[in-house]
């Protein structure tokens, strides 16, 4: 879990963690708890970098890390 939490930050990943932030403030500012649930639902898949679509992690791309022969 540290490991997913703490690797892989890609330029998309802090986008949608930007977003999120800007949607909980922006709807806690408004009383919009529509808006606030949709950046909490953002923050949560930008944090554990995971993807709605890929039930079960299958479309979870190989780690770079593995030698290419």
């Amino acid at each position: 879990m540290k490991n997913r939490l703490l690797k892989k930050w890609t330029l998309w990943r802090v986008a949608r963690a930007g977003f999120a932030l800007v949607f909980i403030v922006a709807g806690a500012g408004t009383g919009d708890y529509i808006l606030v649930a949709g950046g909490v639902f953002l923050l949560f898949h930008a944090l554990l970098n995971t993807c709605v679509t890929c039930a079960g992690g299958a479309c979870n791309l190989p780690d770079q890390t593995s030698a290419k022969s």
